[in-house]
């Protein structure tokens, strides 16, 4: 298979800006608080030659299946990623929630990747059979993050994130990238055959790719710079927990007095 000169610098700059960014982790120490994060930057690193390799020298069949089975693990590894920031967000107010409540947010979590799966098949016109798949599942997790981004963003002055605020900075990165990936791949499913459609459609590739480039060097920028406090909660979210908490502790209180033993 064929690179072209955009390609090679595309690949070139990937591979570099993943081992900056995965120094920055290590150096900085942030690997601490995101731990999956580093990973799935560590594993982009080392597959990224891999794939340079695999499309240089391997014939068709064989660059597909690679890139369908190291497809599945990154993708597998930003659902981790995923879990991890929402964990983070909610982490000042986890002692104080009761765990029903992320249950529930489970739950939503899942519900949204579902009906994510179900639009990425109708819109790629893939099923699990189909060689195409890799689109429904990069579609799948782009919602996912693109979700998981606008609810942190939506709650950000309630939950006393700012954007100068970690995790916050890894959710809009992935949100862009994610963006602009869902919006290339539906365009590539309605491009009809014709004289330049292999070149259309790689264009579209490259500008996914781009908008990775773009997202690495925001995250470089943003975890080289010292991290902003995180501020407290709003007036507003302060008297939900203590509310959410009281009505906890009194509904206990209620079950151990049924049951003829002292509230603790």
């Amino acid at each position: 298979m064929q690179t072209s000169n955009i390609d090679n610098f595309l690949w070139g700059w990937a591979s570099a800006g993943e081992a900056l960014l995965l120094g920055i982790l290590l150096f900085r120490k942030v690997y601490r608080t995101f731990p999956l994060f580093t990973a799935w930057i560590a594993f982009s690193a080392l597959s990224e030659p891999l794939y340079y390799f695999l499309i240089r020298h391997a014939d068709s069949r064989t660059y597909i299946n690679a890139d369908f089975a190291l497809s599945l693990m990154l993708a597998a590894l930003e659902l981790c990623v995923l879990l991890e920031i929402a964990l983070n967000v909610m982490a000042p107010a986890k002692r104080s929630l009761p765990k029903v409540l992320f249950a529930v947010f489970a739950a939503i979590i899942i519900a949204v990747g579902i009906g994510g799966f179900l639009f990425a098949t109708h819109a790629n016109e893939a099923t699990l059979a189909h060689p195409r798949t890799i689109f429904v599942v990069n579609n799948t997790v782009a919602i996912l993050r693109l979700v998981t981004f606008l609810l942190i963003a939506g709650f950000a002055q309630i939950l006393g994130l700012g954007w100068k605020n970690h995790v916050l900075q890894v959710a809009s990165g992935l949100a862009f990238y994610a963006a602009v990936s869902l919006v290339t791949t539906l365009l590539q499913n309605r491009m009809h055959g014709g004289p330049g459609y292999i070149q259309e459609y790689h264009s579209m590739q490259q500008l996914a790719a781009t908008s990775y480039l773009c997202a690495l060097s925001y995250w470089c920028y943003s975890f080289v710079r010292k991290e902003a406090p995180r501020r407290d909660f709003s007036p507003q979210m302060a008297q939900l927990l203590v509310s959410i908490s009281g009505s906890t502790k009194r509904q206990h209180s209620v079950v151990a007095r049924s049951l003829d033993v002292k509230p603790r």
